[in-house]
């Protein structure tokens, strides 16, 4: 699993290394995880994007990304920003 998040993780950085979304719908329905599967690669995740320098948000969670305040939608399970 570890091999898969670092892919993954790479792929989205490449895509855009300042604002990381993770979507219910990329995880569950595309890559097709369980939710415990998912709940466990969210964690491992967010520790290895904290030790990248990312700031890690949540459902709920208010953040600011280029000057302005964005909450966390519902869809999004997880958010890494790093300015």
């Amino acid at each position: 699993m570890l091999a898969d998040i670092t892919e993954y993780l790479d792929n989205k950085i490449e895509q855009n290394s300042k604002r990381l979304i993770f979507t219910f719908y990329e995880l569950r329905i595309k890559m097709d995880l369980t939710e415990p599967t998912v709940e466990k690669f969210l964690r491992l995740s967010e520790t290895r994007l904290i030790n990248l320098g990312y700031h890690t948000y949540r459902p709920g969670d208010v953040y600011e990304y280029q000057g302005k305040k964005q909450e966390v939608k519902d869809n999004e399970l997880l958010v890494a920003v790093k300015e």
